[in-house]
């Protein structure tokens, strides 16, 4: 893995994972205050929203490392 990869991991991945039991605990209260009908719909959603802005927001933060380290790479045909 290179090291953008791996800094992106570290510093943004990684973090967001630690905390995944406390976004199910507020998934889980905001479905104990819903209808029992609409439990199952509103849990899917939920975790389709969480899926979406967590895929768009590591596709931007890997743009913007990649970006970020390209004049950095000392294997590149322009060099350092």
């Amino acid at each position: 893995m290179n090291e953008t990869y791996e800094w992106l991991y570290d510093h943004y991945a990684l973090p967001l994972m630690q905390v995944r039991d406390g976004a199910d605990q507020i998934k889980q209260a905001i479905l104990s205050h819903s209808d029992s009908g609409d439990r199952v719909f509103l849990g899917d959603q939920l975790d389709s929203l969480c899926m979406l802005w967590g895929t768009d927001a590591f596709a931007l933060g890997l743009q913007l490392g990649l970006r970020l380290m390209a004049g950095q790479r000392t294997d590149s045909p322009e060099g350092p």
